[in-house]
């Protein structure tokens, strides 16, 4: 019997910082996965994907402007790289901005009470 794989598998950091015991959900769905490649004979590679957002992007991912990410981008609060004439953000980066600007957000709420 040929068992249908799915195209690929995703774990992401979050995933894995949730439960760094190994005995998670997303090691059991990476075992699964590997094994069911194996029944059809096919390969698996894994690797490390660089996932990256446009400033409109980062902007709806955070809750944002656009305006608001390129000027942080501007003044370094939120750290980005050029490709071509654009910026892209990292992941790590938007969690981290995400963060602190959450944070921020806290601090100025509980100065009001």
């Amino acid at each position: 019997m040929t068992e249908v794989l799915e195209h690929g598998l995703t774990v992401t950091p979050a995933m894995v910082r949730m439960n760094p015991s190994g005995d998670s959900d997303w090691a059991r769905s990476v075992l699964a996965f590997v094994e069911r490649a194996a029944i059809a004979d096919k390969p698996v590679r894994l690797a490390v994907v660089d996932v990256s957002y446009s400033p409109a992007e980062v902007a709806r991912l955070v809750g944002v402007s656009k305006a608001t990410v390129h000027r942080r981008i501007e003044d370094g609060t939120l750290k980005a790289s050029r490709v071509g004439a654009r910026y892209r953000v990292g992941q790590s980066e938007v969690e981290r901005y995400r963060d602190w600007l959450m944070g921020q957000t806290a601090a100025a709420l509980a100065d009001d009470f």
